[in-house]
């Protein structure tokens, strides 16, 4: 298993995510989060074809190789990382809400 600190190091190198297998920008990372209907450890090679160069999975099964990164639940590791990466950010956000006039 991976270390919240060694996936904050990936995330430094390739510092582009995404959570959807068809859509991956060259070097990104790969999230492969689960749904009702869908799991997402099922696209992860797939991501890596499209372009991403890192996949994290929480099924031991699909994590064949160096390119996946396994950790014990996916959505909680991208969770932390954000919240790693907001903390160490060291800026100010500012959150806006409601359902008109925002952009």
């Amino acid at each position: 298993m991976t270390s919240l600190e060694s996936l904050y190091a990936l995330y430094l190198q390739h510092p582009q995510v995404t959570t959807d297998s068809r859509d991956c920008p060259p070097g990104s990372i790969f999230f492969a989060l689960k749904g009702e209907s869908f799991d997402g450890n099922l696209f992860a090679a797939r991501a890596l074809v499209q372009g991403c160069s890192l996949a994290v999975v929480d099924n031991p099964d699909v994590a064949a190789g160096d390119r996946f990164v396994l950790v014990p639940d996916v959505l909680a590791a991208l969770q932390q990382l954000a919240a790693m990466h907001r903390l160490r950010w060291g800026k100010t956000v500012l959150q806006i809400t409601g359902t008109n006039g925002k952009t």
